[in-house]
């Protein structure tokens, strides 16, 4: 008994899980239905009005304007929109509504025309519809007879995809109709960081680079605390710069959208100083040859000053040079011979 038992809860869950898998998708978001409607030369002094959506197929869903009598099942909708009345299954069927009601109005200006109506594609029981293909349905009507009506209905697709549906005008009754459909975006989502911690070291004059990840709606922005000095972060996490500090820097990698919490994460990068070992200098005709071994893709400057201890902003650069990957480096300098005396200095970075 035990097994049959266990037969049937796992056939059960089964079944769910394959009715879960393709209930078909559901996005949310506005539609906009827009209609001009034409005088159509009827005769009586009260105006009425009625939108209605439907599926492609004509399966009644809700209404979505009424202006005329409060009631829904008054004979009088079979007189005079006897279209929308058929579509709900009759007068006393499908009274779900949503949007604008009102009684008769004396003319088709002001609310009736243009005519501007918000679906926020919930049915009669305020659940959101699937995805699919849509018709939206527009009557009108003086007291004096049946009124036009958007013949075929005004078809429009539900989607991931926004769109703009434009119609052309129908018999002098409708004009510049238009479907706008526009899905929404993922609900608001707090940040969180999803990229790996930051490298924990580097070097002074070689460059740094590491790119932070994190998700969450709207996109989260980035900014850190104590970064090694020389290096900076974009709003868009990316870490760059050229280390100029030795020593260990922790900090902090922050990502915000507006939707608290932010997300954090601690950082600690020990950034080292490789020495520069210098050979001896020696000169080349009217050039001076320096050749050095330091950090691996390390930048470095070439500096001259007319005395050894000057302050540091008497000291010029001459060129900017960089560590090839093995750590060496060889450059030359033209001599002026013109100065008695001239100092050189190589910085890192």
């Amino acid at each position: 008994m035990k097994s049959s038992l266990f037969l049937r809860a796992g056939f059960l869950l089964g079944w769910l899980s394959l009715l879960t898998s393709l209930s078909p998708a559901a996005t949310d978001g506005t539609v906009r239905l827009d209609t001009t409607l034409l005088d159509y030369n009827g005769t009586g002094a009260k105006h009425w009005t009625v939108v209605w959506v439907t599926t492609e197929g004509g399966q009644f869903i809700k209404t979505l304007r009424k202006q005329g009598p409060s009631s829904f099942t008054t004979s009088h909708w079979n007189s005079h929109c006897s279209a929308w009345v058929t579509a709900r299954g009759g007068l006393s069927a499908n009274t779900a509504f949503d949007g604008y009601t009102s009684a008769t109005a004396n003319d088709y200006a002001g609310t009736n025309s243009p005519l501007v109506i918000y679906w926020n594609c919930r049915d009669g029981n305020n659940s959101l519809v699937a995805d699919g293909n849509y018709k939206f349905w527009v009557q009108y009507a003086e007291d004096s007879g049946q009124g036009p009506y958007t013949t075929s209905g005004l078809l429009w697709t539900k989607g991931p995809a926004a769109a703009t549906n434009t119609y052309p005008d129908q018999a002098g009754n409708f004009t510049n109709m238009k479907v706008t459909w526009v899905p929404s975006g993922p609900p608001p989502q707090a940040p969180s960081i999803t990229s790996a911690p930051l490298p924990a070291s580097g070097i002074v004059g070689v460059r740094f680079q590491y790119q932070c990840q994190a998700a969450g709606s709207p996109p989260p922005g980035f900014y850190a605390l104590n970064l090694p000095p020389g290096l900076s972060i974009s709003s868009g996490g990316l870490i760059s710069g050229i280390p100029t500090v030795a020593g260990t820097f922790s900090g902090t990698v922050i990502a915000t959208n507006g939707v608290p919490p932010n997300a954090t994460q601690l950082f600690s990068i020990t950034i080292a100083a490789v020495p520069p070992v210098f050979q001896p200098l020696r000169l080349g005709g009217q050039e001076l040859v320096l050749e050095a071994s330091g950090p691996p893709g390390g930048q470095c400057r070439l500096l001259t000053a007319s005395q050894p201890a000057a302050d540091a902003g008497a000291w010029t650069v001459l060129q900017t040079n960089q560590f090839d990957a093995f750590g060496q480096l060889r450059l030359t300098q033209p001599v002026n011979s013109s100065r008695p005396s001239q100092f050189f200095r190589l910085q890192i970075p």
